[in-house]
């Protein structure tokens, strides 16, 4: 029997709602995936291209496979009722015109370290919150030990996901929200080729509005909507098209979640955070209901966060790009005005932040779910209580 080559291999949630299998082969995709009582045939979701130097290959598997394998690659069996889930977020290393991240030095760049405690918790499923992609610019030239793998590439995607999150792939399905880093002007090429949840590679086109309608996975009770907010232009600029976007996006995100006992409003920029998504709500008069929490990254830190009439926000953007200020998520949101009087309020507990890179961890309780700070060794530095109405860090 010949072995076809998997470069790459993990399970994901796609847009069906359903677990996915996809792979990254040299030249052409094994034939097909198997599992306890069956296999399912694989087929090619894009093949060669410039800047792309192999395929990638995608197969839908039932929810209840276990013993998951593809060729000689062992693969995590889906999640009847996650107990466990492991939320990072804007992992990429940074090469910029204007920053440069040591990519090569785990302090400065620690996502494979954090990637390797992941794995150590066994969770059950993963959740990624966007910004994968960072290398955009050739190494500055006062850089040292800098590798130019940069631009929207094969070469710079292995080396800020595909190679570092190899112990994610063994450990977990993921669920995987696109980041601004992902938009069409960066990494969207890529990001729709490779990870993007849709059945079929969207182009990016020129004048169109960028984005996908949401979607989302159901595990018992618990239904878990991805949200697309990677393409905003800016975060304080109002944009017409954005809105309308945002509008027709809630629309949808909210008619996925009736009939949810707990749902999950899973999204790349914190909506409260943002002027045109905080302008799509005050048109919808619509405060996220029936929506358990929001989690979303962008702001590179840890922040929780209670607003009255909204459900609470866990923002969790620390898991290896450079970090930001502590509270830079409350800063913006208390920057927004409505015929003079601030669109927001926040509620007690206050709002909580760190600055420190790490992860993290969120156990199922009876009534919400622990949520355990992790740093990059996997240690617990906070513990923070989610629970329908609020969240309060201890």
């Amino acid at each position: 029997m010949i072995v076809a080559a998997v470069l790459s291999a993990w399970v994901q949630y796609a847009a069906d709602g359903k677990p996915h299998v996809r792979a990254l082969a040299p030249q052409t995709c094994p034939t097909k995936v198997t599992y306890d009582g069956g296999s399912a045939r694989m087929r090619m979701r894009a093949d060669i291209a410039p800047g792309f130097d192999e395929v990638v290959c995608d197969a839908r598997i039932p929810a209840t496979a276990t013993h998951v394998r593809l060729e000689n690659v062992q693969l995590p069996s889906p999640p009847v009722l996650p107990q466990t889930i492991v939320v990072l977020g804007d992992t990429g290393c940074r090469m910029s015109a204007y920053e440069q991240q040591a990519c090569g030095d785990i302090a400065d760049w620690p996502f494979a370290k954090i990637a390797r405690s992941i794995a150590r918790v066994h969770p059950d499923l993963l959740v990624h919150v966007g910004d994968y992609y960072y290398r955009e610019t050739n190494c500055l030239a006062n850089a040292t030990g800098c590798v130019n793998r940069w631009g929207d590439t094969s070469l710079s995607w292995n080396a800020d996901w595909f190679w570092p999150a190899k112990p994610l792939f063994a450990s977990a399905p993921l669920m995987l929200i696109r980041g601004n880093h992902e938009d069409c002007e960066r990494g969207g090429p890529a990001w729709f080729r490779y990870l993007d949840g849709g059945d079929a590679v969207t182009p990016c086109a020129a004048g169109a509005v960028d984005g996908t309608m949401p979607w989302a996975a159901s595990f018992g009770s618990l239904r878990i909507v991805v949200n697309d907010s990677a393409a905003d232009p800016s975060d304080d600029k109002p944009d017409p098209a954005r809105i309308a976007f945002y509008e027709a996006s809630y629309g949808k995100a909210r008619s996925l979640a009736v009939g949810a006992g707990e749902a999950w409003f899973v999204t790349h920029r914190p909506p409260y955070s943002n002027t045109n998504e905080t302008e799509a709500l005050l048109q919808l008069d619509w405060k996220l209901a029936p929506f358990s929490w929001v989690l979303a990254g962008h702001f590179h830190d840890f922040e929780a966060i209670n607003l009255t009439g909204y459900p609470p926000l866990v923002v969790n953007g620390e898991s290896g790009d450079d970090l930001d200020d502590a509270g830079t998520t409350a800063k913006y949101i208390g920057l927004h005005m409505n015929d003079g009087k601030p669109v927001y309020a926040f509620a007690s507990p206050a709002p909580y932040a760190t600055k420190q890179f790490g992860f993290a961890v969120y156990e199922k309780k009876l009534g919400g779910w622990r949520i355990s700070l992790r740093d990059v060794d996997g240690i617990e530095r906070r513990v923070c209580a989610l629970a329908k109405g609020g969240v309060s860090c201890l």
